[in-house]
């Protein structure tokens, strides 16, 4: 019942339909059971007066088709039952077909709400919640999970009320051709009620433990995937293979385990259901040697005995996939019900268009490692401010605590005199257009990438965000030019081409804060000297916060922070900084022995 009232939400409105649907289940239940009552009088009224007995009365309730008609007419009496019999078979068919179309297509529907309510609650995870879920975790969850759901709406629902009625409504038939005949399929339930609860017992076991395998073998098999070229380049097939095989292996002996551990008790089942079987026809034999039963009620009697004990055993396994689907559920709508505290720690209001930032003293930890230590930072709208450090030194987490994707333990961050958390994430995240460190694009094209934040974006706006990027100096060079489709994760594309993607994404946002990652990490110095020009004019009177590793690059900045161990070390502007002759002024030295430096303001030739 819990995974009713967990998905009433998404399906209430189409109960009615599934009501509609379980109706036809029932239609088709009743030709189920009406079948029998036919080939009853075909036995007793056809078939043996052929052989040379003579027709006899039973039970049927189709015997008013035939009575007033000649019993020496056989092919009336045949083609009449026959004629019947298919006109059921026809509507069984009729009812089989709208009832499973008519059931997918609304239920598919409410699976794709629901998997989309998944994807959401992911989008707004902070930082602590997504820890808790591996990427295995969440794909069986948007996959399996939301499958398992429906088949419970579509399948365990209907075909479980499909058996009970079936059962009852063959045992009244059994009951109109004695009544005696009832008792040895109802002993049959009792019976199958005490392996039954042991069995329920071991799926609830097992089918959580199940599920946390899965899990990792989906983590493995999108890590193998997505890694692929750095497996490639060490040249570790071989590794990823074995580890790929190991939880595949996991996977298959734990569930070879548990069908061999259910099929015992569907060993026990069957034998119970055969001993029925021999015990039920020994009774219905004695009982027509004292004629107190027809050739053609027997034959009814074997029909609906094989049926009875099988919805037995479809009951028994509907009873085994809903502790399945109850697992689905309990961790799908738990994702769901996950309150992300630090969500509700920010309030409703929207960021101006020239946001005033300013950080301080702001610390940040994370696993009891201190990631900034005592940070201040003015930012007011327009300025161009560039944060330096070895790698580690907390560049990155800085810009993340800025955007609100991480938080800080300690100090203040205001937007405009205003505390943070007061503001809408997600207006403090469209606040910033973000450059990161990692480069993801999407399997799509190049302009279709830059234009991801506004997908109606013009042609010739994503061309000239391009432009600064420098996109358009490999993309003019494609055949297709920016529509051409690049692979996977940006498969096809080198690193630095996938840094001028992002940037350009970045730069196409039109955020008032543009923030880089150390971007431009990949790129020749040439093409960095042509981008920082051009971002030169592009931000005049607009905000830029750059982290890189290029000391030379932040030489005509407002603010260049150097940090070191989380701390701010030195800060200043360019000259400041090379005055004071320390950390900053000592990289800035080494590198430019080592690089021809093309100056961002100099002419391109």
């Amino acid at each position: 019942m819990g995974i009713l009232k967990k998905s009433y939400p998404y399906y209430k409105k189409i109960y009615g339909i599934l009501l509609i649907c379980i109706l036809f289940g029932l239609t088709q239940g009743v030709i189920g059971l009406v079948e029998p009552q036919i080939v009853t009088l075909i036995v007793d009224n056809v078939i043996n007066p052929a052989l040379g007995a003579k027709p006899v009365e039973n039970s049927s309730i189709f015997a008013f088709l035939i009575e007033d008609m000649p019993q020496d007419n056989l092919w009336q009496i045949m083609f009449t039952l026959t004629g019947v019999f298919l006109l059921f078979l026809l509507l069984y068919f009729v009812t089989f077909y709208i009832r499973w179309n008519m059931a997918h297509y609304f239920s598919i529907k409410c699976d794709n709400k629901i998997r989309l309510d998944v994807l959401r609650k992911i989008n707004s995870f902070g930082t602590p919640l997504l820890k808790e879920y591996s990427t295995g975790d969440l794909i069986t969850i948007v996959n399996s999970d939301a499958e398992n759901i429906k088949n419970f709406h579509v399948a365990t629902i209907p075909f479980t009320v499909d058996a009970l009625f079936y059962i009852v409504v063959a045992a009244v038939m059994l009951s109109r051709i004695n009544i005696w005949l009832m008792l040895l399929p109802f002993f049959t339930l009792a019976v199958f009620a005490l392996i039954t609860k042991k069995f329920l017992k071991l799926c609830d076991e097992m089918y959580g433990r199940l599920w946390e395998k899965n899990s990792k073998l989906n983590t493995e098999t999108q890590e193998s995937i997505y890694g692929i070229r750095t497996i490639k380049a060490y040249a570790r097939e071989d590794l990823r293979a074995k580890r790929f095989s190991g939880k595949s292996r996991d996977v298959r002996d734990f569930s070879t385990n548990f069908s061999i551990r259910r099929y015992k008790y569907f060993l026990a089942f069957d034998t119970s259901d055969q001993f029925v079987m021999l015990a039920s026809m020994a009774l219905s034999i004695w009982l027509a040697t004292k004629f107190e039963m027809t050739s053609g009620e027997y034959t009814a009697f074997l029909a609906y005995l094989l049926e009875i004990c099988g919805n037995f055993i479809d009951i028994i396994f509907n009873l085994a996939d809903a502790r399945g689907q109850k697992v689905s559920a309990d961790r799908l709508y738990g994702l769901l019900d996950k309150k992300d505290e630090i969500s509700a720690l920010y309030g409703d209001k929207k960021v101006s268009r020239t946001p005033h930032i300013t950080l301080s003293h702001v610390s940040a930890k994370a696993d009891g490692n201190e990631l900034l230590d005592n940070v201040s930072l003015d930012l007011p709208y327009g300025k161009k401010v560039g944060i330096m450090g070895k790698t580690g030194s907390g560049k990155s987490v800085l810009l993340r605590v800025m955007q609100a994707f991480e938080e800080f333990e300690s100090g203040t961050i205001t937007i405009d005199g205003i505390d943070i958390k007061e503001y809408s994430r997600n207006e403090i995240t469209g606040a910033y257009g973000y450059a990161m460190q990692n480069v993801f694009l999407f399997s799509n094209s190049i302009s279709a990438n830059i234009a991801y934040y506004r997908p109606d974006a013009p042609e010739e706006e994503v061309a000239a965000c391009g432009e600064i990027a420098q996109v358009s100096e490999f993309a003019d060079s494609f055949p297709d030019g920016y529509n051409t489709i690049i692979g996977e994760k940006g498969f096809g594309l080198s690193g630095g081409q996938k840094q001028r993607v992002a940037i350009a994404r970045a730069l196409l946002k039109n955020a008032p804060v543009t923030v880089l990652d150390d971007c431009t990490s990949a790129l020749d110095i040439e093409t960095e000297s042509k981008i920082f020009r051009s971002l030169e004019k592009h931000f005049k009177g607009r905000t830029l916060v750059m982290a890189t590793h290029r000391a030379v690059a932040l030489k005509d900045f407002d603010e260049i922070l150097f940090l070191e161990n989380g701390k701010v070390a030195e800060r200043g502007t360019f000259n400041e900084l090379m005055e004071l002759n320390g950390k900053y002024a000592d990289i800035y030295k080494k590198q430019m022995d080592k690089e021809v430096f093309v100056h961002w303001q100099e002419p391109v030739l």
